[in-house]
């Protein structure tokens, strides 16, 4: 009897859930995008950052020693051995003069080399592996130096091991060169200070072979990805020598990963990298998004023999940036390990709020039918009392008393409705509490900054500061937090005290970074410290710090903004008013400015002020919205005094 309005009704649901279904595959479509681009921004400014931060490290560390050889050349004791190389006392004496030098600039090496490529002397003289006797004259910054210019070059040592970037200068006497002076710096020790688990470092010579790394097993390994005119440019830094491109050579670009036979026999002259054998990275995948982001798949682990297989695959964002006066190009495997996450959270969440969605119009849907249902049954049964009224009427009381409880059924379930609208406006609130937490958040990153700069300088008393300013607006976005539950149930605030010079101090804690950077100009009244009123410092801080953001936007693209903050005080009550210089409040907003969602801006979401009149009638006090006759909005904050003296 029941399977054909069965059917029926599963034949008029297919469509909606039909519908439904390719709603929600269309939305998994779009939240995939949209998280995927958002969470690439992100890698990608962090990435950035970090190698920004890396380049300023790097390059202050080899700017530190550039000028040295230079310096050194014109000292008297270094010439004196080059004009004498067999004089004991020259050596002697410029031995020790290199070892001094070396200890008081912290430079690795110091060393004299003759026109021959001899070394002379040298900071280790007294070292068991001493530079004194080797020929360097295969090296590149020897024979640049030998040209009459500055020279520079990165290499392992050949006879310390050590990495290690090297600058020469030539020793002139009467316009002709008798020597070379070269400075060692070690640059292991930036490697050391990388801490990010999520984003590796890699410094790379013009032929792409990787010299500096977070990971030890990337070192001396190729990458692979120089532009051309990267290479060039990096050549042209190193001058006519090692560095210099050799005719015949085939093209170079994204896809040339490994070193022709020619490359690797001319850096092996050099012995730049020792008996390395210059091996590319295991390069799975290279992929180039449309912003132009090459994305990378290689093995990440190092394997038991070269087998891919044997080590595990990751995939990174790489970022890299030219140093052509430095003859090297920096760049930063950012992970996307994060990317991954990001797209399964935004996805759940969307996929889960879709599904409540989907429910509720299933159950309307429903409640539709059921609705026409029970019209058509009660217009039968009607028509039935009508012809058997006489013979039928304990049936139509039984008939009634059923319609009355369905009518109650249906109270109840129009109950719970209500009751569900609440819990939905209560999640919006949710979303207006966390618009305010972006303000004293801001704040707290200024004073991060503030405390990582006054750290490096040495000034523990500032940070000190800074770090107590933290706290306390982490204190404040607390108590920011408190609404949500004054929203769901009222509460009593008695016998709590707020000092106005402390609530103002604390409002320009959090507002200062930012009327700072719009040039505002705001007044506050004299005497605050002297009057209290009762409240919630945090609360009333919310309530201040939204009056003034919300000024603050009224009055973009001004030349002159001002907000000004009057007192009016009496012995029961105090008055606050806030006003800027806007255009004002439009005549059909001062009705409804304080009301849920509602909002004069094409951005704001309208919680704001709602929630700010609902904070100060708990407090008993009272928030008003008017137009000041000269012009601009005029916000006023009336609250019950307290005064200390009769509480003590």
């Amino acid at each position: 009897m029941d399977s054909f309005p069965a059917s029926a009704a599963m034949r008029e649901r297919s469509p909606l859930i039909l519908l439904l279904l390719l709603g929600m595959a269309l939305l998994a479509f779009v939240l995939t995008s949209s998280a995927r681009m958002q969470a690439m921004e992100q890698i990608r400014e962090q990435a950035d950052a970090n190698l920004s931060r890396y380049i300023v490290s790097l390059q202050y560390q080899l700017d530190r020693h550039r000028d040295l050889p230079r310096l050194l050349a014109s000292q008297q004791q270094l010439i004196s051995l080059l004009e004498h190389p067999g004089n004991a006392q020259n050596i002697d004496t410029a031995n020790r003069y290199l070892a001094w030098v070396n200890a008081t600039m912290g430079a690795t090496d110091s060393y004299v080399i003759g026109t021959d490529g001899i070394t002379l002397a040298a900071s280790n003289w007294d070292q068991p592996h001493s530079f004194i006797g080797n020929d360097y004259s295969f090296r590149p910054y020897f024979q640049q130096a030998m040209e009459g210019g500055a020279g520079r070059y990165f290499a392992l040592g050949n006879t310390s091991r050590v990495r290690g970037y090297f600058f020469s200068y030539p020793v002139l006497q009467a316009g002709q060169i008798i020597g070379i002076v070269v400075v060692k710096v070690d640059l292991e020790d930036i490697e050391a200070d990388w801490s990010d688990p999520l984003q590796d470092i890699l410094v790379m010579d013009e032929d792409g072979v990787i010299f500096i790394s977070t990971r030890a097993y990337w070192r001396f390994r190729t990458l692979g990805y120089l532009p051309e005119v990267g290479r060039q440019t990096l050549r042209q830094s190193y001058g006519n020598h090692e560095s210099q491109p050799r005719a015949g050579r085939p093209p170079v670009g994204p896809a040339a990963s490994r070193l022709t036979e020619m490359d690797v026999a001319r850096i092996s002259a050099s012995r730049r990298y020792g008996q390395a054998p210059l091996l590319p990275l295991d390069i799975i995948r290279r992929e180039v998004t449309e912003q132009g982001d090459l994305l990378l798949t290689l093995v990440d682990t190092p394997g038991i023999s070269s087998d891919r297989q044997s080590g595990r695959a990751g995939h990174y964002l790489l970022r890299s940036r030219l140093l052509p006066d430095a003859g090297m190009r920096v760049a930063v495997l950012a992970s996307l390990r994060p990317l991954q996450s990001s797209l399964l959270k935004t996805l759940g969440l969307g996929l889960t709020f879709y599904l409540i969605l989907a429910a509720l119009v299933l159950f309307f849907s429903a409640r539709h039918r059921m609705k026409q249902q029970h019209q058509a049954e009660l217009q039968q049964a009607h028509e039935a009392l009508e012809l058997r009224v006489k013979l039928r009427t304990r049936e139509l009381t039984d008939a009634n008393q059923r319609l009355q409880q369905e009518m109650e059924q249906h109270h109840q379930t129009q109950n719970q409705l209500i009751q569900t609208a609440k819990l939905a406006v209560l999640g919006q609130l949710s979303a207006g509490i966390n618009h305010e937490l972006s303000q004293p958040i801001t704040a707290i990153r200024h004073f991060a900054d503030n405390g990582r700069k006054l750290l490096t300088r040495g000034r523990a008393e500032a940070v000190t500061t800074n770090l107590a300013e933290i706290a306390g607006l982490a204190d404040r976005m607390a108590a920011i937090l408190q609404p949500l539950r004054e929203f769901a149930r009222p509460q009593q605030e008695s016998g709590r005290s707020v000092n106005l010079q402390h609530l103002r101090q604390g409002v320009m804690v959090i507002m200062g970074s930012q009327l700072e950077q719009q040039q505002v100009d705001i007044s506050w009244p004299e005497g605050l410290e002297r009057l209290w009123v009762t409240g919630d410092i945090g609360r009333l801080e919310q309530v201040l710090v939204n009056l003034i953001g919300n000024a603050l936007q009224a009055m973009i693209g001004q030349s002159s903004p001002r907000i000004e903050i009057t007192l009016d005080s009496q012995p029961q009550w105090v008055r606050l008013s806030v006003r800027d210089r806007g255009p004002g409040l439009p005549p059909d907003a001062l009705t409804h400015v304080f009301e849920p969602f509602y909002t004069t801006k094409p951005t704001g979401m309208g919680l704001g002020l709602s929630i700010s009149h609902r904070i100060v009638h708990s407090l008993n006090g009272r928030l008003e919205a008017a137009n000041h006759p000269q012009g601009g909005a005029l916000f006023t904050l009336t609250l019950p005094s307290y005064s200390p003296q009769e509480h003590a």
